[in-house]
């Protein structure tokens, strides 16, 4: 009974879940995934709004590196979306938040993306071009930075059960 109240007194404050340290080590390894991920959409997306749209071509929807780019937006609204639903299910409010704020900004991202598309996707393409491509790229941004705290808050999970499990 004693060692319950000291470990309930040590993590006071933390937020565990209730996933168990298997379950937390694979979403861990699932949001390093979707960091990859990550990189290559921004790659992707820095050869579509940079080097295809400078205003000698445009692009399309059916373009090779569009393609790619929206599969890959896929998968990691995909990633981020199985993120938060582990943090709702298993007790772990902060991951569940953060991530749900990199889903709603990889969401109206899309539509950005969408109205970039839509306007012709080139520098003499106008003001809605422009608009799009600028919430598409800030939203991108900002669901980095909230799945990258969602990430931290399962190492941190982690980190602290391995160390109870040693005391």
């Amino acid at each position: 009974m004693e060692e319950v109240q000291r470990v309930a007194a040590q993590t006071k404050g933390e937020e565990l879940g209730n996933l168990g340290l298997a379950g937390l080590k694979l979403t861990l390894k699932l949001c390093y995934a979707n960091f990859i991920v990550y990189l290559f959409m921004y790659v992707t997306g820095m050869y579509v709004n940079i080097f295809i749209t400078s205003g000698i071509n445009t692009i399309s929807i059916s373009d090779t590196a569009d393609i790619i780019h929206m599969l890959l937006a896929i998968l990691n609204f995909t990633f981020t979306f199985i993120v938060m639903t582990v943090g709702f299910v298993y007790g772990m409010r902060k991951v569940a938040l953060f991530s749900l704020g990199a889903v709603v900004s990889l969401a109206i991202g899309t539509g950005g993306g969408l109205l970039f598309l839509a306007t012709g996707g080139g520098r003499a393409s106008g003001t809605l071009t422009l608009a799009g491509g600028w919430l598409m790229s800030a939203l991108f941004m900002l669901a980095i930075f909230l799945s990258y705290y969602a990430t931290l808050k399962v190492m941190r999970a982690i980190r602290v059960i391995e160390a109870i499990n040693q005391t």
